[in-house]
């Protein structure tokens, strides 16, 4: 039996999306990696346009920096608590993003500030810990979620060549005692951390001068050490399993079934693996927002980026009541249940690269 986790007093105040303004085609940038097979794998992984950053000039922070000011005017940011910063693509190594962020956003010195470093299910995760920190602090506190995996992957490799687009995120949750509870559930399983990873660049494997050097690989993919590296089935035996598994407990935890959610927010994958953990727990179709076949897969961003993008026009209006899963690279899953809305939520931006 899984154990679920209820957290009191909190809501989501405002939440907003930016993607870079550049666009790829994968019709037409994966023709050559895939031949006559494009059209067949573009409909079966769902993803048609990736948005992504000029290499160098762009960063998840600054995509995240200006979600973030989309709506903190509506906010008072003395009176925030924290800056909390989900990334694998940090701007340096050190010091950490949420650093960066309290001064480009002009928080006080007083808030708290420090990053959380987590793949596709890092959102959940976020909002886990900035709702223990708002709640703790009576505060408001700002969630950045971003990242800019287009820059760790290989052309050349078909396993990852077409999913990756880059996004930034915000997300402002304040305390409210009226507010509905919200549930979490997580899961790790370290023992399969090969099946998505990125090989050089960290402390145990420094990046050294082959590195960028381009290799090929028994499979036939070629990517360089920097690149992510990436064993397809792992990842989709994972998710099909204990997807289903953590959102079948949570809905039985809280005696709901589908019918009692507006919809079911996934980490935007691919479309089969959606589809699947979709039908594996009985919710229909259309409770099933998509935004990958616009914006690509950016990581724990994808979550934010689908509310804004798909959810927009009713959560700023009226209540949702919306169960969430992330799952990826750790390999990692967080599951939630929560309300979203009223609430501020613009039109996804693009930043102008």
């Amino acid at each position: 039996m899984r154990n679920s986790i209820m957290v009191q007093g909190v809501k989501i105040a405002g939440i907003a999306a930016c993607v870079p303004s550049t666009e790829i085609d994968n019709l037409e940038s994966g023709r050559e990696l895939y031949g006559q097979e494009i059209e067949s794998i573009v409909k079966m992984i769902g993803v048609e346009k990736r948005r992504v950053c000029p290499e160098r000039k762009v960063t998840s922070l600054d995509l995240s920096i200006r979600a973030a000011e989309e709506i903190l005017e509506c906010f008072e940011k003395e009176k925030f608590g924290a800056v909390i910063c989900v990334t694998q693509t940090p701007d340096n190594l050190l010091p950490n993003n949420s650093t960066l962020a309290q001064s480009a956003l002009g928080f006080p010195t007083s808030v708290a500030a420090f990053d959380i470093n987590l793949a596709c299910s890092g959102y959940i995760y976020g909002l886990y810990v900035a709702a223990l920190v708002s709640g703790s602090m009576q505060k408001p506190v700002l969630l950045l979620d971003g990242d800019t995996h287009s820059h760790f992957v290989s052309a050349s490799d078909r396993s990852t060549a077409l999913l990756f687009g880059d996004a930034g995120t915000a997300t402002v949750i304040t305390p409210d005692m009226d507010a509905s509870p919200w549930c979490f559930d997580f899961e790790t399983d370290g023992n399969q951390r090969e099946a998505l990873i990125i090989p050089a660049g960290g402390y145990r494997n420094r990046f050294a001068a082959d590195s960028m050097s381009l290799k090929q690989y028994p499979d036939g993919n070629k990517r360089r050490d920097i690149d992510m590296k990436m064993d397809g089935m792992a990842v989709f035996n994972f998710v099909v399993k204990k997807a289903p598994e953590s959102l079948r407990e949570m809905m039985s935890h809280l005696e709901k079934t589908p019918r009692d959610f507006d919809a079911l927010v996934l980490h935007q994958a691919n479309r089969f693996m959606i589809r699947q953990v979709a039908k594996g727990v009985g919710f229909k179709p259309e409770q099933v927002p998509l935004s990958l076949h616009k914006y690509g897969n950016s990581s724990s961003a994808t979550i934010p980026v689908t509310v804004a993008s798909e959810l927009r026009e009713k959560i700023v209006c009226e209540s949702q009541k919306i169960l969430m899963c992330g799952f990826g690279a750790g390999l990692s899953l967080g599951t939630a249940s929560l309300e979203i809305g009223p609430c501020l939520c613009p039109e996804v931006i693009e930043y102008e690269c």
